[in-house]
């Protein structure tokens, strides 16, 4: 159980504090507008925060996938893209939470 705790405060030690601050922020805020009136209905309660909870380490692996893909180029599209764009990716953070869990701790272990 010890080695388990550690594993969880190294995890939560190498993620800067800002960016697990404004990720559960949008987090929170996604969930509450767009996913939580739908998932109340059909999933646990619980299930539902854990994956509030894990949000923050699932947009730091697809953030890193992302950085890898592109690199430091700019793409300039109209608002509403930029905005569909955030909503299609926090979904699909949403719904594949826990394998992108899997790969941070496994990132993270190394």
């Amino acid at each position: 159980m010890e080695k388990a705790w550690n594993i969880v405060k190294m995890i939560f030690a190498s993620v800067d504090r800002g960016y697990l601050i404004r990720s559960y922020i949008l987090g929170f805020l996604y969930m509450a507008i767009v996913v939580a009136p739908h998932t109340f209905m059909y999933w646990h309660r619980d299930t539902t925060w854990i994956t509030l909870l894990l949000f923050p380490f699932a947009k730091l692996v697809w953030d890193g996938v992302m950085n890898t893909l592109i690199g430091n180029n700019v793409f300039i599209f109209p608002i509403w893209i930029i905005y569909l764009w955030k909503f299609t990716k926090y979904y699909i953070l949403i719904k594949c939470i826990f394998y992108l869990l899997i790969v941070s701790i496994l990132n993270k272990c190394k």
